[in-house]
Order: structure tokens, then sequence, then C-alpha cells
């Protein structure tokens, strides 16, 4: 186990092709899916009211406990992020996420729904933000700004196109089928696809960041005055929170 580990990180520092744009690959394809799954619970409304007799704002409250929930747990998945493993932590919020759209078609009542959906926006928190936020920030200290825009912009992209798919199975099919066609997804392809390419950090696979050392790639774009701010310490809880900076971010949010 030992000899097949370091053969894998041989082999990964003599690509020719910077390991953290595969970890890139994999974030965009959770986003792509988690957030897609997310945003494609309007086109169930119709469908499920005629089913189940519930009134529209009923079944939209249900939708909208998910986005409640999940705006809820962000600070508790920055925990988790820092605590634990990320990329543990972003593959159960996609196992969550897709466990849960396949138990949809079998509910009974509203209870069930809701139960169903409260624990569903755990996988969304898990599988989007913060964690995916730390993942790409470890990879690239030059480029973080187009790799966080590409992970960011999956989601809108995955809303773009799974809307519009899981629309076409309720065309064809019922709503039932929908929610399995976004589980399987999740399950079948964004999970193993993730576990397979998103590492947690360089040093994992014996790399260093991008731009992160004089020798790495990346690194002839960067001053070494630069390459020292990029490198500096991790600001405390109570420093972070009393910082400018996390004001300016938090109102930014906001608004």
């Amino acid at each position: 186990h030992r000899q097949r580990t370091h053969s894998e990180k041989m082999l990964l520092r003599q690509n020719k092709i910077f390991y953290g744009w595969f970890v890139v690959i994999g974030a965009v394809l959770v986003s792509f899916g988690v957030a897609g799954g997310q945003f494609s619970f309007g086109v169930f409304l119709k469908p499920m009211t005629a089913e189940f007799g519930w009134s529209r704002g009923t079944l939209s409250l249900a939708f909208g406990t998910t986005f409640m929930i999940s705006g809820l747990l962000r600070p508790l998945a920055g925990y988790l992020a820092d605590r634990y493993s990320p990329k543990i932590a972003v593959l159960s919020g996609v196992a969550v996420m897709g466990t849960m759209l396949l138990f949809t078609p079998f509910i009974q009542n509203l209870a069930q729904l809701f139960v169903i959906f409260a624990i569903m926006s755990i996988g969304i928190t898990l599988g989007t933000g913060p964690i995916m936020t730390k993942v790409i920030s470890a990879w690239f200290y030059t480029r973080r700004g187009l790799t966080m825009g590409l992970v960011s912009g999956a989601s809108s992209f995955g809303a773009m196109v799974l809307v519009p798919s899981t629309s076409a199975f309720l065309v064809l099919g019922d709503w039932k089928q929908g929610y399995w066609f976004l589980g399987v997804l999740l399950l079948a392809l964004v999970l193993p696809v993730g576990y397979m390419l998103i590492r947690n950090r360089p040093g994992e696979v014996g790399m260093e960041p991008y731009g992160g050392s004089s020798e790495g790639p990346g690194s002839d774009r960067e001053s070494a005055v630069q390459r020292q701010t990029l490198f500096g310490r991790d600001a405390g809880f109570r420093e972070a929170v009393t910082s400018p900076l996390f004001a300016k971010l938090t109102l930014g949010y906001f608004v």
C-alpha cells in the first residue's frame, strides 16, 4: 500500500498538467450536481400539488426549507471543513442529497416531505459553499479568482442544464422519475468522480500549491513579496470576525 501511494505521488509530480486542475474539475462537477438539483425543485411544484392536493404555498414552504436550513448551517460547514477532511464532508453532502432525492418519490404525507427536505439541506450545505472554497484555496495561491469563479459558475450552469433536463422527465414520465434522475446523477456520477479527483491539499500527493514556490507552476507570475503574503498564517475566529475585511465580505454577500 505504501509503495502504491509513493508511486502515485511520483506520477502526479511528473504529470505536466498541474493536478489542482483535476481537483477543480471534481469541484465543478459537485457544484453542478448539487446546486442544479436544488434549483430543480420548482419544476415539481405543479405535478406534486396535483397528486397530493397540497396548496402551492405549503409545498413552496417545504422547498424553501432547504434554502433556509442550508443558510443557517453554513457556519457549521465551515467548522467541519477546518476540523475534519473537506473531501469527506463534501462527498458526504453529495451522498446525503442523492439518497434523499431517491427517497422523495416514496413520501405519503407532507410531514415526510419536510423531514426529507430538512435532511437534504444538510447535504446541500456540505456539497456547496465554504468547503469548496477551502479546497480550491489550498490548491491555488495564484489563479484563485479563476478557479473559484469556475466552481461558483458551475452552480448556475447546473441550474441551467438540470432544470430543463428534469422537466423533460416530467413531460415524458412523471415527477417521481425526475427525482430518481437527480438522485442517480449524484450517486452514480458526481460522487465517484468527486472521490477520484478531489484531494484536500497538495501535500497529500507531494505537491506544492499553484504559485506556492519558486519552482511550482505559475510562480513566474508573482513576486517574492506577493508569495510571502500568500503564505501568511490563518487568522483565528475572533480575529477574523472583527477584521474590516470580514465586515466587507459579509455586507457584500448580504446585499
